[in-house]
């Protein structure tokens, strides 16, 4: 709110914003416990101590501050993964100013070419209504690859919306990162290629 990297391609300011964030919705499913509503139970990252919360709605990250609530959510669902540079090669030391900026680096399959998005510069750009609908909906259809749209779809509103508000806090920052490239359209930024290689046979 872990799978690889993420990107929404965007084809329009919102409307066609193909994010790409990575598999922010593990959290959900990693740590429900049971189906009765108003069951709890604790977890904690190095930095923050957050509960999961079931109710009749579904469940939901709760914590001290949304601050916490948010970093822990996109910490554990791996949304730094694709939509922070130097994440993995930091061990995930990356300053919280500094996270969620998107990357150039496409990723590239039999979709095209998608790029992982600058979150900060999204969230600022639509609702939080419209954020939630985005990955509920996989921007309308329009989400590509490698994102996890089948995750986020399962993913509380609540959930959704704290993840909103966290990375909104931080405030604007960076580029928007590169528009989706088309399949069969070669690409001008460096990409990973998503398409399994074959062993070549001695």
């Amino acid at each position: 709110m872990s799978a690889p990297p993420l990107r929404a391609r965007s084809d329009s300011a919102s409307d066609r914003t193909r994010i790409t964030i990575g598999a922010v919705a593990l959290i959900a499913a990693a740590l429900v416990v049971g189906c009765a509503a108003n069951t709890s139970t604790t977890a904690t990252t190095p930095s923050t101590s957050a509960s999961v919360v079931s109710t009749a709605g579904g469940p939901y990250v709760l914590a001290s501050s949304t601050e916490q609530a948010g970093e822990y959510i996109t910490t554990l669902g791996g949304c730094n993964d694709c939509h922070t540079p130097q994440w993995a090669e930091t061990n995930g030391n990356v300053p919280a100013a500094d996270r969620f900026v998107g990357s150039s680096v496409g990723y590239r399959g039999p979709w095209g070419t998608s790029y992982a998005a600058n979150l900060r510069l999204l969230t600022q750009r639509v609702s939080e209504d419209q954020w939630v609908d985005i990955l509920k909906t996989a921007a309308h259809g329009h989400g590509d690859p490698p994102m996890p749209w089948m995750n986020t779809r399962q993913m509380s509103d609540q959930d959704l919306r704290t993840i909103y508000r966290y990375i909104r806090a931080l405030g604007p920052k960076g580029q928007r990162t590169p528009r989706g490239v088309p399949p069969g359209q070669e690409p001008t930024t460096p990409y990973i290629n998503f398409v399994p290689v074959q062993p070549t046979s001695h």
